[in-house]
């Protein structure tokens, strides 16, 4: 469990000194201290400690649950109006042609030889699996989604035949989803919602457990509400990934102070084992690296990410394709180092 220590404030933030893994208990070691929020503009100065036995990291002193204030603007408060792209029709249909095949999902797979080729190219099947949080046709039945935003994947899966609930803490985040997708979504924490026991086929987080003030426990509640055999996915970032090894206190997975808690591939692991789930598939993705290499390299130059970061110049495209690339390959060679970890578990 958490340390429970008596609340603080950090230049107006309610925090709690946090100083041991949550894992084994031993005394972490700090990584980086003196650290401030380079994404938005949260108030504070932290600290990250690593465990030197489990290599589970964590942030020092530790927002109490109540602080919402440090998630102003945070990206799940919008909705993604559709735009126009550049070769959008092509795009669909290797979308949905990799849907078929890999994970039998029907739809309009329409398009000709070139997207077919396409199609075939194994980071494109890679970020297209995401999308879907690499859960099959043939798994569908009720699915929850936790920390489920602004509801796009949630709806989307509707749409796919599934079953769907969410659970989102943040008010205009549920709100969003409610009334832009009409989705039954849960305003607060997994643990308040009191699901009954057995109640869903398959869970879901995709980067929501370093947001939770105590993965365990919150792992334990997944276990007690999916049903026999039910199955949880887990897809959060990778402090063993090669962008944090090249950039450091200023890779974008900090993202302090809103990241409670970061993992390698084993501490997450360890904390799914030890909730009581048997882990069945654990890998690290290279799909968001263009987007952690440029965010990373624009905090790297700017000691914060600047409004105007979606303005890129062709290098810094061109560069983050290759870090893609170059990822890609490690990760292909065996070697955990992709931006994310992905982990499915069943009960």
């Amino acid at each position: 469990m958490v340390e429970n220590f008596y609340v603080q404030t950090n230049e107006g933030i309610s925090v709690q000194e946090a100083k041991t893994c949550l894992l084994c208990g031993k005394e972490g070691v700090i990584i980086y201290k003196g650290l401030r929020d380079r994404l938005l503009k949260a108030p504070g100065i932290w600290s990250l400690m690593r465990c030197p036995n489990c290599d589970l990291v964590w942030v020092n002193p530790r927002p109490i649950s109540s602080e919402i204030k440090l998630y102003e603007e945070y990206y799940t408060h919008q909705i993604d109006r559709p735009q126009k792209k550049r070769f959008e029709a092509l795009r669909k249909a290797i979308k949905a042609k990799i849907l078929k095949r890999e994970f039998g999902y029907c739809g309009d797979a329409q398009g000709g030889a070139l997207s077919q080729v396409l199609s075939l190219i194994s980071p494109l099947r890679e970020i297209v699996g995401a999308n879907v949080m690499y859960l099959k046709a043939n798994e569908k039945g009720r699915l929850l989604d936790v920390g489920c935003g602004n509801g796009r994947f949630l709806a989307q899966m509707r749409q796919f035949g599934w079953q769907v609930k969410g659970v989102e803490p943040d008010h205009k985040a549920a709100k969003l989803a409610r009334e832009y997708y009409e989705l039954e979504v849960f305003e607060g924490t997994l643990e308040k919602a009191s699901f009954p026991d057995e109640s869903f086929d398959v869970i879901t987080m995709n980067h929501v457990i370093e947001h939770v003030m105590d993965p365990m426990q919150t792992l334990v509640e997944c276990k007690r509400i999916l049903k026999a055999e039910g199955k949880l996915v887990v897809v959060t970032s990778n402090i063993q990934s090669l962008g944090r090894h090249l950039f450091g206190k200023n890779w974008r997975g900090w993202e302090i102070p809103r990241h409670l808690f970061l993992f390698s591939s084993q501490s997450l692991k360890a904390l799914c084992e030890r909730a009581g789930f048997k882990v069945q598939r654990l890998l690290t993705s290279s799909k968001i690296a263009p987007f952690m290499w440029t965010e990373s390299l624009l905090i790297h130059r700017n000691k914060r990410l600047l409004n105007s970061y979606k303005r890129l110049g062709v290098w810094l495209k061109l560069s983050g394709l290759a870090f893609w690339m170059i990822e890609y390959a490690i990760c292909r060679w065996g070697a955990p180092q992709g931006e994310e970890i992905v982990l499915e578990a069943v009960k």
